[in-house]
């Protein structure tokens, strides 16, 4: 398993009801550009559902940041969020195509710039 940060760039709302997260879309910035990840949905509490939605209402956003990678189905999806929360997520593996395998969130993080955040292990913009 790896480990490490990703931007929070919007999440997926519940398919029933309201004031939760079903999901994150994640994304690294390389050479300059936010670049898609995929999503996370697994690894949550109940609680930390809450509470990461709570979060997000601080940064909600009605404009979609630029992004690359992202597929439609996920845009039309996504609820947005300025891109500065991190996320700490484990996962097997970067797919081909450069989205996360089996991602598990671990939690948020406070600690570091989402202009820092690139994908470990890969040469950075």
């Amino acid at each position: 398993m790896r480990r490490q940060e990703f931007v929070v760039i919007g999440w997926r709302p519940p398919k029933y009801g309201v004031d939760n997260v079903r999901g994150l879309f994640l994304a690294t910035y390389e050479e300059g550009q936010l670049t898609y990840r995929g999503g996370v949905g697994t690894g949550f509490t109940d609680k930390t559902r809450r509470e990461v939605w709570e979060v997000l209402q601080l940064i909600q956003t009605d404009e979609q940041p630029p992004v690359v990678g992202m597929p439609r189905p996920e845009m039309r999806a996504a609820r947005w969020v300025a891109p500065r929360l991190l996320a700490e997520v484990e996962y097997t593996e970067i797919t081909p195509d450069g989205v996360l395998r089996h991602p598990s969130f671990k939690g948020l993080r406070e600690d570091k710039p989402a202009l820092e955040v690139h994908l470990e292990g890969r040469p950075n913009g």
